[in-house]
Formats: structure tokens, sequence, C-alpha cells
């Protein structure tokens, strides 16, 4: 009886307890509907546009309504959804502490909490302290991040993020990258590395490597900057870059302030990253005005590397540095190289009217006598023999400055007067004086005249419409819309008969300045005027495909046809390049079968962007179809489509096609090669290890007459140091410094190749004397350069002759990187000197500019590994984690070795386990090979035979010969010849052995090296009867199941029966 009451007791109080947890979620339900309702609800409609097409009468009825009404109501709703938010958290603070909680929304009650005033922290704090009460709340909070990242809530997200993992879960890698782009935008640059530090350093992404690099660029860190940069693997062909334009900016502006430009650059070239014309022309901009000359011509260098296209920005930043400098030669220089763009062609940098203008001014300020001319005969040439008028005053205006009268005056009466050109009063004055002074009366009348006349409108004739046209192109080519309006507006008001060309002009100025929908209008409108052409058309194909938009284009071309305007080759082009870029390939060939038919011959331009289109993996056939359409193009092959050529050859690895090409395109008439595009070839062909060639190439230039850049001079000397020919490398220079023309381009970086490549064969002596000779020549030394030398002299143990190197450096005022110092301490370290190379570590952490990174950590730890001080090697181990580096698979295996040295063996497997399950990464094969010779050391071959069980049975582990040869010695040395053998036969996945097999069975098996069956089998011949029998039944399962003959495998070196030891190809494979 009391046992039925006592049931009866339990099933009550039971169904009590349930009663009341549901009546707290429906509770919660309630509340959560009343939120969406009067919180989300109203966010909804006060965002939605009222509907055009409502009755009149509800339109009448909301009219009606007053402000006041507008206003009651408004406060109705804010109080309702204070209400709301006060209920969520009221239920929170009830059923935060039940188990029964998975159908809380927890980031709704994080709304309200935010909404009626709590922190960031304290919500924080909140969820921690119920986390803490409540482990059922654990999935709930996992989930938020998601939420937050979606509404872009940082600081929240970020705290939810620590707190997650603080509790030791994992947060996914998207959220955390996220959590990196949003503080990016933000410009909390130290949120970005905080984020990043909380990761394990292998996870980092390529993109979260870029922010970081960014973040670090913007704090002024460049060390940092190009840490992360080097960490990003390289980008395959038509891939983007991780690291945006904007991005690759701020690194280079650091580089540049730092005067540090090269490495940078190189850097950013390595990963592929764009920098766009307009960052390049701010940046030689303002580091001209900050550092002068040299650090325009680092930063056009730099550009060059990046290939970004020469502009004319570009040029008139660094003509006003040389002008503020008073650089007088650099001018000259600059009008010489500007010359040599001229000689290019279309391909070359045109001097447009602002450039011209920017070099005049400077001309009449250094006072240079002979250039105006020069620089009017570029401008020229940039307008098709016509220039502005604004040119050819300001040319006439620095002919007056240097006092060059009878220039100035016939100048005025050859080129100004005839055109009508009003002159500044200034200017009239100064020529009415002259021709005073020079007695020609009707010349001094007609200035007179003319003084104080205003300029007319413009006309309507032919030359009057051609200079308005110019006008407008050089608005376009500015980016200036609104001077190409304001051209065209007073065209068209001076009720002149305008002609296709000024529409056309206006319709290119709308789509270059990416105002596409006044294009759109402009193009209706000149259909209607019937001023429509073809040219009118391909300017709008051009910008629907710019836009992706390849409906309307194809729409655009059967339009064409319908007014009777057949596609010309304009039309063709930018329907390929758009179809290339698409990566279509059927489309592309099927396009040029159409060009063919329509009677539309392929030009030179058709054929560089169809070399565009090759890639490493194009099929053979569309390799030659290019070719062969080279071939069948009517015009001569020019120097631009021939470094198409070159580019293409290069990216599908074909050198061999580059030569022939080169010859056939020689024998049809030949063409003149520039020095920057002999160097392409020459890096190519040194990459390729042909030497031959690249001799061939610069005796060939040598014979033309091409004088080499310091460009080309550096791909000629890089190419033979790759090659092993560092001695002729450095001949190369003394010959180029014998020439006074050539002597000029030698500089930092050729001497630092050659330096390198000294470096490279340990030849000490040689590396000091080219350094002798630099400093003998004046020849700045950077901190590569050092670097270099430090490098040779820890690879040769010359570390004596560092401190040396040192005083030079800093009385060189050249600072020193963190390179400079992981590469001291690596030096130290292999010399056996760890005191020294601790002393280092600590003089740069005391000086606060470098942070310790791993590859330095690492090479203290191998330093004391090799002299067995596992005390200090344990310290510096600590302060690596303190320092927020997490150590790597590399770092474990010194410190395996190191333990397994001193007879610490368990201490070593457990800081296997505790170092990657920490930081986040798996044992390699590596670690497992060092575990292996530590457990041998101290006689367990019991525990090294287990650790190849436990590593097979990772498959994401791959085991190799050396692993096998190791445990197989190891057996050996312990005097277990027969257990060796069963170690052979898991090597080469054999029956007839007790070790595990592996998860992922390879298709051809690893195999053991060479030497270690070599050493087997003599133990084994030479042992026991049974040891021998154990000899003969490996020996000829290996031959038969494997191709394996042992007997074969002596003094190979490595490869038993095949190379390294690995069966032969067809035999017996499982």
């Amino acid at each position: 009886m009391a046992l039925a009451k006592a049931s009866a007791l339990i099933v009550s109080a039971t169904l009590e307890a349930a009663s009341l947890v549901w009546m707290e979620l429906a509770m919660f339900a309630s509340v959560a509907v009343l939120y969406y309702v009067f919180v989300r609800g109203h966010l909804q409609s006060s965002s939605t546009q009222p509907n055009p097409a409502a009755k009149p009468r509800e339109s009448s009825q909301r009219s009606a309504q007053t402000p006041v009404a507008e206003g009651s109501a408004g406060a109705e709703r804010e109080e309702l959804a204070r209400e709301a938010h006060s209920a969520v958290i009221k239920l929170w603070q009830r059923v935060r502490d039940n188990e029964a909680v998975s159908c809380l929304d927890l980031s709704s009650v994080i709304d309200s909490l935010r909404k009626s005033g709590w922190s960031c922290a304290d919500v924080a704090t909140e969820i921690k302290t119920a986390l803490d009460g409540n482990e059922a709340l654990l999935p709930l909070v996992q989930a938020v991040p998601a939420t937050l990242l979606r509404d872009d809530s940082v600081e929240m997200l970020d705290r939810i993020v620590a707190l997650l993992l603080e509790r030791g879960h994992s947060v996914d890698l998207a959220i955390h990258a996220g959590l990196m782009s949003a503080q990016l935008r933000r410009h909390n640059y130290t949120g970005v590395a905080a984020t990043a530090a909380r990761l394990p350093t292998d996870s980092l992404t390529a993109k979260m490597r870029a922010m970081l690099a960014v973040a670090g660029a913007h704090r002024g860190r460049l060390d940092e900057a190009l840490g992360h940069l080097r960490q990003m693997p390289e980008v395959p062909e038509n891939t983007r870059s991780a690291l945006s334009a904007g991005g690759a900016a701020q690194v280079l502006a650091l580089a540049s302030r730092e005067q540090r430009v090269p490495a940078a650059a190189e850097e950013l070239r390595r990963i592929k990253a764009r920098l766009e014309p307009k960052h390049l022309d701010e940046l030689v901009a303002v580091e001209g005005r900050r550092r002068g000359a040299a650090a325009c011509r680092e930063l056009l260098e730099a550009g060059a590397l990046l290939k970004v296209p020469r502009g004319q920005g570009q040029y008139q930043a660094l003509v006003g540095v040389l002008k503020q400098h008073s650089d007088g030669p650099g001018l000259l220089d600059l009008i010489e190289e500007l010359e040599a763009e001229k000689s290019r062609g279309p391909a070359g940098t045109a001097v447009g009217e602002p450039l011209a203008l920017t070099l005049l001014e400077a001309c009449r300020s250094l006072g240079q006598a002979d250039l105006p001319g020069r620089v009017a005969q570029l401008h020229a040439a940039a307008c098709a023999g016509a220039p502005g008028s604004k040119v050819l005053v300001a040319t006439c205006a620095a002919l007056v400055a240097r006092e060059s009268w009878e220039e100035a005056l016939g100048m005025y009466e050859r080129e100004l007067a005839p055109k009508g050109v009003n002159l500044d009063a200034g200017l009239t004055g100064a020529l009415l004086k002259a021709a005073t002074q020079a007695g020609r009366s009707d010349l001094a009348q007609r200035l007179s005249d003319q003084a104080g006349s205003a300029r007319s409108a413009p006309g309507g004739s032919v030359g009057d419409l051609q200079r308005q046209a110019t006008l407008m192109k050089a608005c376009t080519r500015e980016r200036d819309l609104a001077g190409a309006s304001a051209v065209f507006s007073r065209l068209r008001e001076s009720g002149a008969q305008l002609t296709p060309q000024i529409y056309n002009c206006f319709l290119d100025a709308c789509v270059q300045c990416g105002d596409v929908q006044r294009a759109l209008a402009h193009f209706e409108e000149m259909k209607r005027l019937h001023l429509v052409d073809v040219v009118g058309y391909n300017t709008m194909l051009k910008a629907h495909l710019s836009r992706g938009q390849n409906e309307e284009a194809l729409s655009l071309v059967k339009e064409m046809a319908s007014r009777g305007l057949p596609a010309n080759k304009v039309t063709y082009n930018e329907l390929l390049h758009a179809k290339v870029i698409a990566k279509d390939r059927r489309g592309t060939w099927s396009l040029v079968d159409e060009m063919r038919e329509a009677g539309v011959l392929p030009n030179s331009v058709t054929c560089s962007i169809l070399l565009k289109s090759l890639t490493v993996h194009s099929h053979a056939g569309d390799v030659k179809r290019v070719i062969d359409l080279i071939d069948d193009v009517d015009e001569s092959v020019d120097e631009v489509l021939f470094s198409s050529v070159i580019e293409a050859c290069i990216r599908i690895r074909q050198l061999d096609l580059l030569s022939n090409l080169m010859r056939r395109f020689r024998s049809k008439g030949g063409f003149n090669l520039s020095a920057p595009t002999y160097g392409s070839m020459i890096k190519a062909y040194g990459q390729a290890g042909d030497i031959g060639r690249v001799r061939e190439l610069w005796r060939e230039m040598d014979e033309r007459g091409v004088k080499p850049t310091s460009i080309t001079l550096g791909c000629m000397a890089e190419a033979l140091v790759v090659n092993g020919q560092a001695d002729e490398a450095w001949d190369l220079i003394h010959l180029q410094l014998e020439s006074d023309e050539r002597r000029g381009c030698i500089n930092t970086v050729i001497y630092s190749t050659v330096l390198k490549g000294f470096a490279v064969t340990r030849r000490i002596e040689k590396v000091f004397a080219v350094y002798q000779e630099m400093r003998g020549k004046d020849i700045p030394c950077n901190t590569i350069t050092y670097n270099t030398m430090l490098d040779a002299c820890a690879k040769c143990s010359a570390m004596d002759r560092a401190s040396s190197l040192l005083v030079d450096m800093k009385n060189s005022s050249v600072e020193p990187d963190i390179i400079t110092y992981s590469t001291i301490i690596k030096g130290y370290c292999q010399e056996g000197d760890v005191d020294r190379a601790f002393h280092v570590l600590e003089e740069m952490k005391g000086d606060d500019k470098f942070a310790p990174d791993e590859i330095m950590y690492n090479s203290i730890l191998d330093g004391c590994a090799k002299q067995h001080r596992v005390e200090d090697a344990l310290r510096i181990l600590e302060e690596m984690k303190s320092a927020g580096v997490g150590p790597s698979n590399y770092t474990l295996s010194i410190l395996v070795k190191l333990l397994g040295h001193a007879r610490r063996l368990s201490q070593a497997f457990r800081m296997v386990e505790d170092l990657s399950s920490q930081n986040g990464f798996r044992p390699n094969v590596q670690v497992y090979t060092c575990l292996v010779q530590a457990c041998v050391l101290n006689r367990r071959l019991e525990r090294a035979l287990a650790l190849h069980d436990t590593m097979v049975a990772d498959a994401s582990c791959k085991v190799d010969e050396k692993f096998y040869a190791v445990l197989a010695r190891g057996c050996i040395q312990l005097h277990q010849p027969a257990k060796a053998a069963e170690v052979v036969r898991a090597a080469y996945q054999l029956s007839g052995h007790s070790l595990a097999e592996p998860a992922r069975r390879e298709a051809v098996p690893v195999g053991v090296e060479a030497r270690a069956l070599e050493e087997l089998a003599a133990k084994l011949q030479g042992g026991s009867s049974e040891e021998q029998e154990v000899f003969a039944r490996l020996s000829a399962d290996l031959l038969e199941q494997r191709g394996v003959r042992i007997s074969e495998c002596r003094g190979s070196g490595r490869g038993g029966g095949g190379k390294k030891g690995r069966p032969m190809p067809g035999r017996g494979s499982r």
C-alpha cells in the first residue's frame, strides 16, 4: 500500500515539473511572437515602399493622417517594442538554467539585451555565466556566430568567438575569416591580428594572410606584412590574387617609406598581386615629394615588375619631383626615355597634353635650353601631328623664358598665328617687345592688335570641330566627363553642324568615365538623328562586354546587321576578348570561324587576344591554330605582337616554339626588339636552363645595337647565376662598367644577384670580394645585400666575419630586418655557439622592433638539440608559446630528437601529443620517424613498432621509404633481424608480417631505402639457419611480386631494384 502511494506521488511530481517546463517554453514562444510582430515586423513595414498603383481611396486615407497621429503611432510601437524586449529578457532569465532550452532563439535574446542598453561585454558575461551553469546552452551559443556575422555585429561576434575558444570549442574557419574581413572594413587592424592569433598558424588561408598583410601595413609593420605575403602560396595562372589592389598599394607605400620597395615588390609579384595605375600614380607623387626622384624610379620599377601599365600620371608625378629637386639631368633622362617610348609606336606611352604641359613647365623652371622643342615633337606624335593650343602656347612661353627670341617668334608665326590661338597678356607683351627689338614692325603691329582680344566661341568649320573633338578626347583620357560634356554642350549651342565623330567622342567619354546610363541615352539620341555608325556600335559593345552583359552585346551586333552596318575587326576583337576572359574555348574558335566567313581578316590584335587564351593545359591543336593564324596575318609582326608570343610561349612552357617563331618572323622581314623584350626572353630561357640560348640572345642584342637597361642586365645576371655561372655574371658586370654608356645600368640588385650566386655555392672569399668591389665603386648596399652575405657566412661557418658586416650595415644607415636577425642566429647555432645566438635573440627583443618568429625559434631549438641543452630548449619552447608563436611539425621533430638523445622517451611522446592537439595539427611522417629513432635509442622496439601501427591507421599521414628504413635499421640494431624482415614486408605490402595494414593502401608500395635492404640482407645471410630461411623467402617474394632484386641494391645508394627501393613498374602490384 505504501509502495503504491509513493509511486503515485512520484508520477504526480513528474507531471507537475513537466507542466512547469512546458509553461515556460510556451511563454517564451508567445514572447517571441510578440517580439517578431512589434520589433521585426515594425522594421520590415517601415522599410517597405508604398505601392504606386494603390486605390485612390486608400491613398486619400493615408494622406489624411496628421503628423500628430503618426507620431503617436510611432511612440506606441516603440513602447510595445520596449515591452517585448523586456519580456524576452525576463523569460531568458527564467529559463536559462533549464536543460530543455533547445528551442530558444539566443540571437533574439542578444538583440533584446543590446537594444535594452546592455554593452557587448555585459552580454558576453551574461552568456558565459549562463553557460557555466547550463551546458545545454552550448549548441545555441555555437549557432550564434553565423547570425552575428550576417547582421554585421562585429564586436559581439568577436566576444562570442573568444568565449567559445576560451572554453575549448572550435569555431568554423569561415566565421574567423568573416570576422577579420569585417574588422578590416572598420579599420580595426589590431583586431584583425588578434583574431588571427587565436588560430593555428597552418590553418590560415591565403585570404586571411592577405588581410593580415594589409592590417600589418596599416599598422606600419612591414616585416609582419611581408611575412604573411611570403606564407601565401603562389597563385596559378589566370587566377585572381587574394590580396586586393588597395592592399597591395598599402604594402608598397609602407615599403617605400622604409626604403624596401624591391623586397615588397618581389613578394607582390610572386602572389600575382594587382596594382591599379591610379594607386601607382598616387604613390609616385607622394613618395617623390618626400624622398625624391630615386623613390619615383624605384616605384616605377616595382610597377613594371607588377605589370602595371606605364601611364602619363606616373610620368607627371616624376616630372614634378624632378622640378622640385632642380634635377635637370634627370629631366633630360626622362625625355630620352619618353622618346624611346615613342619609338615603340602604339604600345609606348604617349605624351598627352597634361604631361606635355608639365614637362614644358619643368623645362621653363629649370632653364633647359634644348628640351621644349623635343617635348613639342613628342606631343605632336601623340596627337597625330596636331598638337593642342595649350601645348603650343606653353612651348612658346618656355622659349621666351630662356630668351630664345627668334625661335619663339618663329613658332608664333608658324604655329600660333595661323591657328588663331590667343595668348595671355604676359606672353603677348614679351613677343611684342622681341618683335620690336628685332625690327619686325609688321609682326609687332599684329601682336599689338591681338593684345587684349577675347577668345571666340567654337565655330562650325572642320578645323574647329577637329579641335573640339581632340579636346573631348583629352578630357576622356583624364576621366573628366564634366569637361567633355561642357565641350559637347558648347558645340551644340553654337549651332554648328555636328558630325558622327563628335557624337562618338562624347559617347566614348561617357563609357570610359563609367556613366553607362548617360551613354545609353546618348546612343539612343544618335540613332534618332541617324548619326550612328560602326564606331558608335563598337563603343557600346565594349561597354556591355566590360559589364558582363553578353546578351545585350549580341543583341547590339544583330541590330548593327539590321541597319546595314557589318561588323568589323574591332567588333570581332571585342567579342573575342570577352570569350577569352570567360574561358569559352568552343565559343572563341566558333567566333574566329564566323569572322573568316564574314570576310573579316584577323589582325595582330586578334592574334594577341588568342595568345592570351593559351595555358600550359591548352590542347596542342589550339596552339597550332593560333600560330597558323599569326602566319596568315597580312600585317608584319611588330614587337607588340611578338611580346604577346613570348608571354604565351613562356606560359605554355614551349620555348622551342618561341625559337622557331623568332626565326620565321625574322625571315618574313624582321623587326627590331627592344631591351625589355630581350630581357623577358633571357629570363625565360635562364629559368629553363638553356644557358646556350641565353648567351645567344645577349650576343644578338649586342650585335643589333640594342642598349640594355638595368632590368635587362639584371635578367642576364640572374640567368647566369641560376645556371651556376656566377663568375660569368661578375665578368659581365665588369664589361658593362668599362662602357661609359652602360656604366649607369649597374645597380645594387645586379650586384646582389652575383653575391647570391657565390653564396649558394659557398665561395665565401668571392662573396667578400664582390662586396668590397661594391663599396669601392659606391654601389649602395641594402638590407638584401647584407642578408645575402650573412647567409653566406652562416653556410660557410664563417660567422666571425658577421660582426664586421653588422658594423658596416650600421655605418651605412641600413636597418636590419627580421631576416637579418634570423640568419645571424641560425649561423651561430650551426657553428655551435648557442650562447651567442641567445644573446642576439635577447638583443633583438630588447630593441622592440621585431618579434621572434617560428623560423628563429626553430633555429635556436636546433642549436640546443645539437648541443644537448634540454632545459634551454624547453625554456625556449615555453617562451615561444607565450609569444603566441605556434610550433609546427618541424619544431616537434627537433624536440623529439633532443628528448630521445636525452633518454626522455615518455616526455617525447607527451610532447608530440600535447603540441599537436593544442595547435590543431597532426604529426607528419618526419615526426613519426624521429619518434622511431628515439625509441631505438632508448631500446624500446615494441613502442617503435606500435608507432608504425598508429601512423598507418591515420589516412592523412603518408608513410615514406625513409620511415621504413629507420624502423628496419632499428630492428637490426636491437638484434631483431627477423622483425626487420617483417618491416620490409609491410613496406612492400607483402604478406607474412604481423604489422598493421595501412588505412590507405598505395597503388605502388613505398618500399625501403636500398641501403637498409643491403644491411638487412647482410645480417640475415650471416645469421642462423632460420634467419637465412627468412632471407630466402623475403628475397623470393620481393623479386616475384615487386620486381625488386636485393642483390641489385648494393652500391646503388638508394633504390632497390628500381629507383629508391620501389617495385619495378608493372610487376605484381596489388
